[in-house]
């Protein structure tokens, strides 16, 4: 993996860059980081970290060019600094329980935030301006490998659609051979499966699925394929219960 780090105080904070791997060796790896921050730290993109507050923010490399470009655009973070932090996203209430063509809206927030002062904030800057060509050239691998997992995903249903359909016979497709079928919305990310989540856990994957039935850790059940977490929902839940 290639790393690239500004000339900053390890006991304080600073900001690097991964190239490639998850799992690969981070740089310079801080002895306070959690299990669950080294995740962060060897994630792909972006990742500014605090040592005084212990935190450990990811920002994929998508993300951080839109970020670059509002600090171009607004200059008042030289005066007041601004916060950075890791982009989440949560679907609109107004989307939630309706049948719809269009995508529910999402919610941008921020988690693990940092408070960066003026003279932090223009190191960053200048870290970002000068890694902006890796920065888009990662942020297209990101989208390319986003792309690849949907159309995974999509390929199994189609796959699972059809032995359905051959089993049922064509009669038992209504009158018109027109199935009824209902699209199954799955948002961008990176997903785990049961046997995956149970691993990352330390757990079995009859526990998962315990977690799972009783509505503690978020997950979608894709019919006849099984499973799927998102990554960011199994952190958060790792997180919460210190695991």
């Amino acid at each position: 993996m290639m790393n690239y780090s500004t000339v900053l105080v390890q006991n304080t904070w600073g900001v690097h860059l991964n190239f490639e791997g998850h799992f690969s060796s981070p740089p310079s790896c801080p002895s306070w980081l959690t299990q669950l921050q080294q995740q962060d730290w060897q994630q792909r993109g972006i990742v500014v970290w605090d040592a005084d507050l212990r935190i450990v923010a990811h920002l994929y490399a998508g993300y951080t060019l839109e970020l670059l470009e509002h600090i171009r655009a607004d200059d008042a973070w030289k005066s007041n600094g601004f916060i950075i932090g890791s982009p989440t996203f949560q679907l609109s209430a107004n989307g939630l329980g309706t049948l719809s063509k269009e995508a529910p809206e999402r919610i941008l927030n921020l988690e693990n935030q940092i408070q960066l002062a003026p003279d932090q904030a223009q190191g960053l800057l200048d870290f970002l301006i000068t890694h902006e060509r890796l920065l888009k050239y990662i942020s297209i691998r990101d989208k390319e490998d986003a792309e690849d997992a949907l159309r995974t995903v999509f390929r199994l249903i189609a796959a699972y659609g059809r032995k359905v359909r051959e089993r049922k016979g064509d009669s038992e497709l209504g009158d018109n051979n027109q199935p009824s079928i209902v699209s199954i919305y799955i948002p961008r990310g990176t997903y785990f499966t049961v046997y995956q989540a149970a691993q990352i856990c330390r757990a079995t994957s009859k526990q998962i699925r315990a977690w799972i039935r009783k509505g503690e850790l978020e997950a979608l059940d894709l019919p006849g394929l099984g499973i799927i977490i998102e990554a960011r929902k199994l952190n958060q839940f790792r997180s919460q219960r210190n695991l």
